[in-house]
């Protein structure tokens, strides 16, 4: 894959490089929105890339920052047609690659909650199809600059959303919940359930991408059934090691369980039980008590000086004992 890239510049000393058919793909959109509305089409679609284009990088360095913070570091990040990829380091806990894979989708949402504050200071109605994704993504009721804002909310909750909600590997999702099975059942388990979840929903997807005729779509669906087939046939010949996200991370890294807290009926029969033990405590002490009187006597006066009440107490003290 990086046969076909070229660099752009360094932000924050991590490289950032562009793969040959994204630019082909900028360019594309470019010559189609000149094409429909000329230069009006040409600028909303650069402007529209740009934002794009920022928003994933505030998606990978996300993902970067977390990784340098625990210690796995990050090499670079690289723009393609479906996105951004962080190429980082690994720490070999799963519980660390839960943070890395999380931080990014929540970056959207904090920079998606940020231009929503600005909407509304500039005046923004607070209308629900002014944030809808589904509906139309031009407003013409209002100004350039405000709609360019919200296509910037949008984006940023919608790659925020597709990346946290999707539970298919490679995407942030499917690596979230990689990482919790992993703590829970191991490794191999982990990568099998997760590449067949994985091709369910890349199935689903290139089906909608079809019915919605959606050329990204079924592009991320495809790279969905590719990773997961690769996954799941590493998995199977037990050579998970080779897969560049796995080589550094444990079979087994389990999470301590949590002790289950008891409902109503649960806390009655404890009490219950505990009543029980502490009537047996009392009658156990009393009888012990009774019997310790009755041998002394015996020690005292002898055996033919008992009573039959203090024989029944020898006899059922000798009864217990035998566990009749």
């Amino acid at each position: 894959m990086m046969n076909w890239t070229f660099p752009l510049f360094r932000i924050f000393g991590i490289p950032v490089r562009m793969h040959l058919l994204m630019a082909i793909y900028i360019a594309a959109q470019l010559v189609t929105g000149f094409a429909a509305h000329r230069l009006f089409g040409l600028g909303w679609v650069a402007v529209t890339m740009a934002i794009l284009i920022v928003t994933i990088l505030f998606h990978e360095l996300a993902h970067c920052w977390m990784a340098i913070r625990l210690g796995a570091g990050a090499e670079q990040i690289l723009l393609w047609p479906l996105g951004g990829l962080a190429y980082v380091g690994h720490t070999g806990s799963a519980r660390d690659e839960i943070k890395i894979s999380a931080v990014g989708p929540l970056s959207n949402f904090v920079l998606g909650g940020a231009l929503i504050g600005v909407a509304f200071a500039v005046g923004i109605p607070m209308e629900w199809m002014y944030f809808d994704p589904l509906h139309d993504w031009w407003f013409f009721e209002l100004s350039l600059a405000r709609n360019f804002l919200l296509h910037a909310i949008r984006i940023n909750f919608i790659l925020g959303l597709f990346n946290l909600l999707v539970p298919a590997y490679p995407l942030d999702g499917g690596r979230i919940l990689f990482s919790l099975l992993t703590i829970q059942h191991g490794r191999r388990r982990a990568a099998e359930v997760t590449s067949a979840i994985a091709i369910i929903v890349g199935i689903a997807l290139a089906v909608w991408a079809i019915a919605g005729k959606t050329f990204e779509l079924a592009l991320i669906a495809l790279w969905v059934l590719v990773e997961a087939f690769r996954l799941r046939h590493l998995a199977a010949m037990g050579e998970l090691d080779s897969h560049p996200a796995f080589a550094s991370a444990p079979e087994y890294e389990y999470m301590p369980e949590r002790p289950r807290r008891k409902g109503w009926f649960g806390r009655w029969r404890e009490r219950r039980a505990q009543g029980k033990a502490r009537r047996e405590l009392e009658r156990e002490r009393t009888l012990r008590d009774r019997v310790d009187s009755v041998l002394e006597k015996v020690s005292r006066e002898g055996i033919g000086s008992l009573s039959p009440g203090e024989k029944d107490i020898l006899d059922r003290a000798s009864r217990r004992n035998r566990g009749d």
